[in-house]
């Protein structure tokens, strides 16, 4: 009875989680609509609109939901390895998981370049912990295995994808196998594809790619672009982890003083690449990733590289967001790359290619980065390119960043919430 009151209660949460990311991804959608519909004839007023926005979701993360910036991911991680559960409670509560939801709308109502499935996993693992205390003795062992579920199912409901959700939660949340969790982790990953597929349909993120790679010279450049875009992942990581080391001193001071105003800074930065591309690097750019993945439409040679800056100062600003999907497009723009400087080079399976070399660059997670690129485009015909590739650019990340980005990041937000509070002396 104790195992299926659970299951049952796994499964609610998961159906709770579709409901919510299928609203989320809803939101996302009409967000970045609206931010397109007021730029489409103005497009000077990007130096209002983002500065402005990033200014004001600081304002409100700091002031109404603090802990509610940043990806989602570290804090869902962090919270695996808390012993108390009020600090887990505090981590993955509904306020924070509200907060993650309005500001990151938000975040793309005024073009930030962010992606969803940070925050829908950090959703996905409150709705798990919250569901978690109806009906259950709480324990260690369930507080974790609540909160993989939670990963898995929030993979799953962004990117429509249940085997990556399942993958991403055993091999970069949890870091082992235990086939008691992997029950729980399936389970709550299906349970919430159904749902989406029961509201929604089946529908491939990135739609079906028609992408091939035969075995030819084309292979040859296979390895050249899964390492570049590994060390270009590897370098994003460790700019995230270690911001201060890259920046002037003082942008780190303003950083550090004034975080509404470098939040502000920050946007302006965004509008003056934003306007420079001609809007292509605002929001998660998944037009110009679904045009090269389905269409072999190659975006233009700089995007990769503005791409990179632009979601670099957007999750610098303190904003909540995820990079996932931003990360997914840089890739595609240094896969097509190369097909604009070899002629002939088939642009959809090198944008897969890039994908899985510097997604896997970021994460450092390469069954993970296999299985996104894989389900996301409907694609098993490139597994294989796509797999080396992953390897290829977990290896060539590693030389510039040892850590795992998520990883390193959770034991940074481990070290601020355990950190003791001061001791006043009263006088």
């Amino acid at each position: 009875m104790a195992t299926t009151r659970r299951n049952l209660i796994f499964a609610l949460a998961a159906i709770i989680t579709g409901l919510i990311s299928i609203a989320f991804g809803l939101g996302v959608d009409r967000a970045s609509t609206i931010f397109a519909r007021i730029t489409a004839h103005h497009r000077w007023l990007v130096f209002i609109l983002c500065p402005a926005g990033f200014a004001l979701i600081v304002t409100l993360t700091r002031r109404v939901f603090p802990g509610a910036q940043g990806s989602g991911i570290p804090q869902a991680m962090a919270a695996l390895q808390m012993q108390d559960a009020a600090g887990v409670d505090a981590v993955l509560s509904v306020r924070i998981a509200t907060g993650k939801f309005l500001l990151t709308l938000l975040g793309f109502m005024v073009g930030a370049s962010i992606g969803k499935e940070g925050p829908t996993v950090q959703i996905g693992c409150a709705v798990m912990n919250v569901c978690g205390r109806i009906g259950l003795e709480r324990s260690h062992a369930l507080q974790r295995l609540l909160i993989l579920a939670g990963g898995a199912a929030g993979i799953t409901c962004a990117f429509n994808a249940p085997v990556a959700g399942i993958i991403f939660a055993i091999e970069e949340m949890a870091r082992s196998f235990d086939d008691r969790q992997v029950r729980s982790i399936i389970l709550a990953a299906f349970v919430s594809g159904v749902t989406l597929f029961l509201a929604l349909g089946y529908h491939p993120y990135f739609g079906l790619s028609p992408a091939l790679l035969p075995i030819g010279a084309d292979w040859l450049a296979v390895p050249i672009c899964a390492g570049i875009g590994g060390i270009a992942g590897g370098a994003f990581a460790r700019i995230l982890v270690k911001p201060a080391q890259f920046m002037p001193g003082p942008i780190n001071r303003l950083a550090t003083s004034r975080p509404v105003a470098f939040a502000a800074l920050c946007g302006l930065i965004l509008a003056a690449i934003g306007f420079a591309s001609h809007g292509q690097v605002f929001d998660a750019s998944y037009g110009q990733a679904r045009a090269a993945l389905t269409q072999g439409i190659m975006p233009p040679l700089d995007f990769a590289p503005l791409k990179f800056v632009s979601t670099l100062v957007s999750y610098l600003s303190g904003i909540p967001g995820g990079i996932f999907a931003p990360s997914l497009a840089v890739g595609v723009g240094i896969g097509t790359g190369f097909a604009h400087l070899l002629p002939g080079l088939p642009v959809a399976g090198f944008a897969m290619i890039g994908m899985a070399g510097y997604f896997s660059g970021v994460v450092q997670s390469p069954l993970t980065a296999t299985a996104i690129v894989i389900e996301m485009t409907a694609n098993p015909a490139m597994t294989v390119p796509v797999g080396i590739a992953a390897i290829l650019g977990t290896m060539a990340s590693r030389l510039v960043c040892k850590t795992p980005v998520y990883h390193a990041m959770a034991q940074q937000f481990l070290r601020v919430v355990e950190r003791p509070a001061p001791v006043t002396e009263s006088v």
